[in-house]
Protein backbone atom coordinates (compact mmCIF):
# COMPACT_ATOMS: atom_id res chain seq x y z
CA UNK A 1 0.00 0.00 0.00
CA UNK A 2 1.04 3.65 -0.95
CA UNK A 3 1.88 5.94 1.84
CA UNK A 4 2.85 9.41 1.96
CA UNK A 5 5.05 10.56 3.99
CA UNK A 6 6.59 14.40 4.81
CA UNK A 7 10.27 15.59 4.11
CA UNK A 8 11.24 14.65 8.04
CA UNK A 9 11.78 11.24 6.98
CA UNK A 10 14.24 12.09 4.43
CA UNK A 11 17.76 13.17 3.89
CA UNK A 12 18.57 16.05 1.55
CA UNK A 13 18.96 14.87 -2.32
CA UNK A 14 15.74 12.49 -2.51
CA UNK A 15 13.73 15.33 -4.20
CA UNK A 16 16.19 15.69 -6.81
CA UNK A 17 16.52 12.29 -7.50
CA UNK A 18 13.41 11.40 -7.72
CA UNK A 19 12.65 14.39 -10.07
CA UNK A 20 15.89 13.30 -12.43
CA UNK A 21 14.99 9.57 -12.34
CA UNK A 22 10.87 10.04 -13.10
CA UNK A 23 12.27 12.76 -16.02
CA UNK A 24 15.02 10.87 -17.16
CA UNK A 25 13.28 10.37 -20.45
CA UNK A 26 12.25 13.82 -21.00
CA UNK A 27 15.93 14.97 -20.70
CA UNK A 28 16.50 12.33 -23.64
CA UNK A 29 14.76 14.64 -25.71
CA UNK A 30 16.72 17.71 -25.06
CA UNK A 31 20.35 16.68 -24.19
CA UNK A 32 20.86 20.23 -24.08
CA UNK A 33 19.02 21.07 -21.07
CA UNK A 34 20.32 18.59 -18.90
CA UNK A 35 22.53 20.90 -17.08
CA UNK A 36 19.43 23.40 -16.83
CA UNK A 37 17.51 20.48 -15.30
CA UNK A 38 19.59 19.35 -12.98
CA UNK A 39 20.65 22.73 -11.37
CA UNK A 40 16.69 24.06 -11.24
CA UNK A 41 15.81 20.43 -9.30
CA UNK A 42 19.02 20.62 -7.35
CA UNK A 43 17.41 24.23 -6.14
CA UNK A 44 14.16 22.42 -5.54
CA UNK A 45 15.77 20.13 -2.94
CA UNK A 46 17.97 22.59 -1.51
CA UNK A 47 15.14 25.25 -1.15
CA UNK A 48 12.46 22.32 0.25
CA UNK A 49 15.15 21.32 3.08
CA UNK A 50 15.81 24.98 3.53
CA UNK A 51 12.83 25.91 4.44
CA UNK A 52 10.91 22.50 5.95
CA UNK A 53 8.48 24.63 7.85
CA UNK A 54 7.40 26.53 4.52
CA UNK A 55 8.16 24.89 1.00
CA UNK A 56 8.74 21.66 3.24
CA UNK A 57 5.03 21.63 4.58
CA UNK A 58 4.27 21.80 0.42
CA UNK A 59 4.77 18.32 0.01
CA UNK A 60 4.63 14.66 0.10
CA UNK A 61 7.11 11.58 -1.19
CA UNK A 62 4.95 8.45 -2.20
CA UNK A 63 6.73 5.30 -0.30
CA UNK A 64 5.33 1.62 -1.31
CA UNK A 65 7.11 -0.34 1.35
CA UNK A 66 9.21 2.28 2.51
CA UNK A 67 10.78 2.94 -0.44
CA UNK A 68 10.38 6.10 -1.83
CA UNK A 69 8.69 6.08 -5.66
CA UNK A 70 7.13 9.58 -6.40
CA UNK A 71 6.37 12.85 -5.19
CA UNK A 72 4.36 15.94 -5.15
CA UNK A 73 4.28 19.31 -4.49
CA UNK A 74 2.14 22.17 -4.40
CA UNK A 75 2.36 26.26 -3.71
CA UNK A 76 0.44 27.41 -0.49
CA UNK A 77 0.80 31.12 -1.28
CA UNK A 78 -2.06 31.54 -3.87
CA UNK A 79 -5.24 30.33 -1.39
CA UNK A 80 -8.36 29.72 -2.25
CA UNK A 81 -6.36 28.81 -5.59
CA UNK A 82 -3.92 25.97 -5.36
CA UNK A 83 -0.99 24.73 -7.69
CA UNK A 84 0.36 21.82 -8.23
CA UNK A 85 4.31 21.96 -8.87
CA UNK A 86 5.80 18.45 -9.17
CA UNK A 87 4.70 15.77 -9.63
CA UNK A 88 6.32 11.72 -10.37
CA UNK A 89 6.36 8.82 -10.09
CA UNK A 90 9.60 6.62 -10.45
CA UNK A 91 9.69 4.70 -13.94
CA UNK A 92 9.52 1.13 -12.68
CA UNK A 93 6.54 2.35 -10.92
CA UNK A 94 4.37 3.96 -13.65
CA UNK A 95 1.40 2.90 -15.38
CA UNK A 96 0.32 0.87 -11.88
CA UNK A 97 -2.01 3.48 -10.79
CA UNK A 98 -0.10 5.15 -8.49
CA UNK A 99 0.09 8.43 -9.98
CA UNK A 100 -3.78 8.60 -10.05
CA UNK A 101 -3.37 7.44 -6.48
CA UNK A 102 -0.83 10.56 -5.80
CA UNK A 103 -3.37 13.10 -7.37
CA UNK A 104 -6.31 12.01 -5.28
CA UNK A 105 -3.76 12.49 -2.47
CA UNK A 106 -3.45 15.72 -3.39
CA UNK A 107 -6.83 16.67 -4.09
CA UNK A 108 -8.15 15.28 -0.75
CA UNK A 109 -5.65 17.65 0.91
CA UNK A 110 -6.79 20.53 -0.88
CA UNK A 111 -10.42 19.25 -0.48
CA UNK A 112 -9.73 19.27 3.13
CA UNK A 113 -8.29 22.99 3.58
CA UNK A 114 -11.11 24.47 1.76
CA UNK A 115 -9.63 25.59 -1.36
CA UNK A 116 -11.68 26.64 -3.94
CA UNK A 117 -10.30 24.92 -6.79
CA UNK A 118 -6.53 23.50 -8.35
CA UNK A 119 -4.56 23.67 -10.89
CA UNK A 120 -1.33 22.44 -12.83
CA UNK A 121 0.49 22.85 -15.98
CA UNK A 122 2.29 20.11 -18.01
CA UNK A 123 3.33 19.83 -21.05
CA UNK A 124 2.15 18.72 -24.67
CA UNK A 125 5.28 16.63 -25.02
CA UNK A 126 4.63 12.77 -25.75
CA UNK A 127 6.41 12.63 -22.39
CA UNK A 128 3.63 14.06 -20.73
CA UNK A 129 0.93 12.08 -22.11
CA UNK A 130 0.24 9.98 -18.67
CA UNK A 131 0.02 12.84 -16.34
CA UNK A 132 -2.48 14.69 -19.08
CA UNK A 133 -4.33 11.71 -18.76
CA UNK A 134 -4.17 11.23 -14.93
CA UNK A 135 -5.09 14.66 -14.80
CA UNK A 136 -8.34 14.26 -17.24
CA UNK A 137 -9.59 10.78 -15.06
CA UNK A 138 -9.23 13.00 -11.83
CA UNK A 139 -11.09 15.74 -13.14
CA UNK A 140 -9.12 18.61 -14.38
CA UNK A 141 -10.29 20.45 -17.22
CA UNK A 142 -7.55 21.80 -19.83
CA UNK A 143 -7.73 25.72 -19.49
CA UNK A 144 -5.07 26.97 -22.16
CA UNK A 145 -2.27 26.11 -23.91
CA UNK A 146 0.96 28.76 -24.48
CA UNK A 147 4.46 28.64 -25.52
CA UNK A 148 6.60 27.24 -23.14
CA UNK A 149 10.82 27.46 -23.76
CA UNK A 150 10.59 23.47 -25.01
CA UNK A 151 7.14 22.61 -26.05
CA UNK A 152 3.79 23.74 -25.45
CA UNK A 153 2.16 24.03 -22.01
CA UNK A 154 -1.24 23.16 -21.15
CA UNK A 155 -3.19 24.89 -17.98
CA UNK A 156 -5.33 22.35 -16.13
CA UNK A 157 -8.42 23.41 -13.59
CA UNK A 158 -10.44 21.36 -11.32
CA UNK A 159 -12.97 23.41 -9.01
CA UNK A 160 -13.66 21.73 -5.49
Amino acid sequence: MIEFKNINDFKPGIIQRLIKESYAQLINYFPGEKAKFYKQWEQEDKDAFDNLQTIGKSLFISCLHNIPIGYCSWDLRQNPVEIIGQNCILPGFQSKGYGTIQIEKIIKIFADNNYKEITVITGDHDFFIPARKIYEKCGFKEQKRTQGELFHLIAYKKVL
